[in-house]
């Protein structure tokens, strides 16, 4: 028996394990998927994670990059109800 184990029971703690599972696919996918993982900043894990759910499509036109408009930290700051800015952020 040991402080840690009072009981002198042991678990066995698991060990995660993954299974990797080979998709027969074509060039023409191996491309799609690197150009989806290259333009949602995704790894090609992801992405092919993500497009079993979603679809490839739809992946991209969710996550693809296209131009937003981010707001200055001030900004959107200022767009919080409840809350006081210091007077020197107002300019």
């Amino acid at each position: 028996m040991s402080a840690c184990n009072p009981g002198g029971v042991s678990y066995g703690f698991s060990v995660k394990r993954t299974n990797t599972i080979p998709v027969p696919g074509s060039p023409a996918l191996a491309q799609d998927l690197a150009a989806t993982a290259a333009e949602t900043e995704l790894s090609q894990a992801d992405v092919i994670r993500q497009s079993l759910k979603l679809g490839l499509p739809a992946l991209r036109a969710r996550l693809g990059k296209r131009p937003r408009r981010r707001l200055s930290l001030v900004e959107h700051f200022k767009r919080l109800k409840g809350l006081e800015l210091p007077p020197y952020l107002d300019e």
